[in-house]
């Protein structure tokens, strides 16, 4: 058999995963890969409304939950741990997007309400219809370092991210597609930020990207907008409460927005910004829900799950129909409760067929499949029991 031009595999089941092996000629290297979407257990619960949102949207999607036990069982299960490691990849996050965090908490490092994590980043996304102010949706990143990841400056100056931090909000955002970015600090800080930011990789701040370090002062004439200028944002924690509190007013979406934390090897925590400090759990928001879940599936490498959930979701409202939480002063629109517009969201309720704004954290389609690629030695987990929360 001419190895060159056929694939040798081997295929193993034990406790519902499979071993394949890649042929001789190829690039060694073992690769997890996960038919469900790989979820950690939360530390707090949803209530039954978030919960029954929850099971009706991956159901429609035909997105299998594979929960993540605290305790693994021996076996194969222990070469799927060492592959992830060895491949980099994290361990599974929580979802959790009815647990609020309010900006305010990022002003301490200590804070038990902050998970252990390097940066946040939260999501601005609204098509806003019937805003005579605003042309076209919003987008905007909006990003912080975790408090405990900051050092103090000179002379006892407000503590500034670590360098190593901004370059990963950096890379987020240019990930993403967003080229115009500012940095937010401190006056007292801008020029330690400047010479912080001389020392960051040249592709993060040069081809084709604009970007501002900016005192709070400076800042306030874009923040105010009723549209901001800056496709991204990365602000000081002790700032953070601040600048979410001036885009909430100016943009008019003051509900909670969508709040992802990052760690070292990828997604730790799902979450939401909430201006107010908030305890317990949110009310259902279906804005938050779709949004919060398109974007664990979207860095899960669900990509057509995640476009399939946003453009169903964005669609609806572009026919004219609005949550509480996300509204609209058009005349031609109709507000239901969050339960509704996810139950119409999975019967494919929506009227609208024009193409839905650009969300820069989505791709503008699903990624093919490149032709040629080396096949490697990967673990397929299959037949596990899918579970909602």
């Amino acid at each position: 058999m001419d190895t060159a031009n056929h694939q040798q595999e081997f295929a193993a089941q034990e406790h519902g995963h499979r071993l394949a092996l890649a042929p001789a000629h190829s690039r060694s290297g073992l690769r997890l890969v996960s038919t469900g979407l790989r979820l950690a257990e939360p530390v707090l619960a949803p209530d039954a409304a978030w919960a029954d949102a929850f099971a009706q949207l991956t159901g429609w999607l035909d997105i299998a939950v594979e929960p993540v036990a605290a305790n693994r069982t021996p076996g194969l299960q222990k070469v799927a741990a060492w592959a992830r490691s060895a491949a980099g990849t994290v361990a599974a996050p929580q979802f959790a997007p009815w647990q609020p965090i309010s900006p305010v908490a990022l002003q301490n490092a200590d804070n038990p309400d902050l998970p252990r994590a390097d940066w946040a980043a939260s999501y601005l996304f609204d098509h806003g219809q019937g805003s005579g102010q605003r042309v076209g949706a919003l987008d905007l990143m909006l990003m912080s370092p975790h408090p405990a990841r900051c050092e103090p400056g000179e002379d006892r100056a407000a503590p500034l991210p670590r360098l190593g931090i901004v370059e990963a909000m950096l890379r987020a955002a240019r990930k993403e597609g967003r080229s115009r970015i500012a940095i937010i600090v401190p006056a007292s800080q801008r020029n330690a930020a400047i010479k912080q930011l001389l020392m960051a990789g040249r592709s993060l701040t040069r081809d084709g990207v604009e970007l501002e370090i900016l005192a709070v002062e400076q800042a306030l004439a874009g923040l105010l907008l009723p549209r901001p200028q800056w496709d991204a944002l990365i602000v000081t924690p002790c700032l953070r409460s601040i600048v979410f509190a001036m885009l909430a007013q100016a943009t008019g979406v003051a509900g909670p927005w969508p709040m992802l934390w990052h760690g070292a090897r990828g997604l730790v925590l799902v979450a939401s910004e909430v201006l107010s400090d908030a305890r317990g759990r949110l009310p259902l928001d279906a804005a938050v829900m779709t949004q919060a879940l398109a974007l664990t599936m979207q860095h899960a490498g669900k990509t057509s799950a995640a476009l399939r959930l946003h453009r169903a979701s964005a669609q609806l409202r572009d026919s004219g129909v609005v949550t509480p939480s996300r509204g609209s002063p058009a005349p031609y629109v109709t507000e239901i409760d969050d339960a509704q517009f996810v139950q119409l969201v999975c019967s494919g309720s929506a009227a609208s067929k024009r193409v839905v704004p650009h969300w820069r954290a989505m791709p503008e389609s699903p990624p093919t499949v490149p032709t040629g690629d080396a096949a490697r030695l990967t673990l397929v987990a299959a037949n596990l029991s899918p579970s909602a929360f």
